[in-house]
């Protein structure tokens, strides 16, 4: 008999990394034969990412709730879908949805697995979150994390009886272009908030901007956010800086892009590392605490300095732009390493989880 599994998350709408790896999880278990569904607590319409039509996609509300002023009815309707649907495995995207989705798989009677989307360390100020991680630990089967770093702050932080598994995030398929060594753009790319640190790479932009070995090279920085206004006042007197909109596909400004730079305070596992790797685009990245470490390999695909130091990033960047055999050489690097973040990679730790109960 085949094992049914259903994935619930707030929606699909969002152009994240949470809805991207949800979507992509589910069409890997769909290419290996399994039976998926996907509840969303809020129908929102047709998905941001590409979804199986394979999926059949169920909304258990269709204005707007609070978890915890409906959470009778959160429980009772997904328990309900669960039974009727003979569910066997439930998987809660972010942990936040714990809250309730622990509680209806238990009423169920099916395996609840939490997928955890943020490092441990990072609440938002949101109050669920911290509660729904301690729940997840103490009372869901599985609680999957992005980083084996995340995996020690669960035990450190939260009192742990679930199965704790760590599986990255998957990258997109690996390009077979030409790395563009003739190039002189500088990427960086994400929501302009505070959590990506574009203030910090502005202030490492003016000391690279006044060394002789920048001349030529081009900061352009992707991204909406509620911090535009002020990173565009911080941005005035730098000659070579483009804050532009984010684009459906950006895939073209990695194939333009000679160096990708990542100034983040905090991280999960970010998916544009992910993807300059699979671009063969070398980064400069802080090293905070979760994410850039798992996915760059320091001095190989690209250069790591400590976190929130801009003059370190500074110093990288431009150590990169005095060599161009080295980009060349950590472009090939990155390409190579992209093959632990491929789909076959990803899916068969998924897989062993789903079916073994992982390690």
């Amino acid at each position: 008999m085949n094992v049914r599994y259903t994935f619930v998350i707030q929606d699909l709408k969002g152009l994240g990394g949470t809805e991207r790896s949800a979507c992509a999880v589910m069409n890997g278990l769909v290419r290996q034969g399994c039976d998926v569904r996907l509840v969303e607590l809020v129908g929102a319409g047709a998905p941001a990412f590409a979804l199986s039509p394979e999926i059949p996609m169920t909304a258990l509300f269709v204005r707007p709730v609070k978890i915890f002023n409906s959470w009778f009815r959160i429980v009772w309707r997904l328990s309900r879908f669960l039974k009727r649907e003979k569910i066997d495995t439930l998987v809660v995207v972010e942990s936040t949805h714990a809250l309730y989705g622990v509680a209806a798989a238990k009423l169920a009677g099916v395996r609840c697995v939490v997928w955890e989307h943020f490092n441990f360390n990072v609440t938002l100020n949101r109050r669920k979150r911290v509660w729904g991680r301690q729940l997840a630990a103490r009372w869901a089967d599985d609680v999957v994390v992005l980083t084996q770093r995340d995996t020690a702050l669960w035990r450190e932080g939260t009192t742990v009886r679930a199965r704790l598994t760590a599986i990255p995030n998957m990258a997109p398929p690996v390009t077979d272009r030409l790395y563009p060594s003739e190039s002189r753009l500088v990427l960086a790319a994400g929501r302009l908030t505070e959590q990506k640190g574009y203030d910090l790479l502005l202030r490492a932009w003016r000391i690279v901007e006044q060394d002789p070995a920048s001349m030529g090279w081009d900061l352009l920085i992707r991204g909406d956010g509620p911090d535009r206004d002020a990173l565009l006042q911080q941005a005035e007197g730098l000659h070579r800086v483009t804050i532009a909109p984010a684009i459906g596909g950006i895939d073209a400004a990695y194939a333009r892009a000679a160096l990708f730079v990542a100034s983040s305070r905090y991280e999960g596992l970010p998916m544009v590392l992910l993807e300059s790797l699979s671009a063969g685009v070398p980064v400069v990245a802080f090293d905070c605490e979760t994410g850039p470490v798992e996915i760059v390999r320091d001095g190989e695909t690209g250069l790591l300095v400590p976190p929130e130091e801009p003059e370190a990033l500074a110093v990288a960047l431009l150590e990169l732009m005095r060599t161009p055999e080295q980009r060349q050489a950590m472009s090939a690097a990155s390409r190579l390493r992209a093959a632990a973040f491929q789909e076959e990679a990803v899916m068969a730790r998924w897989m062993d989880l789903l079916r073994n109960g992982g390690r």
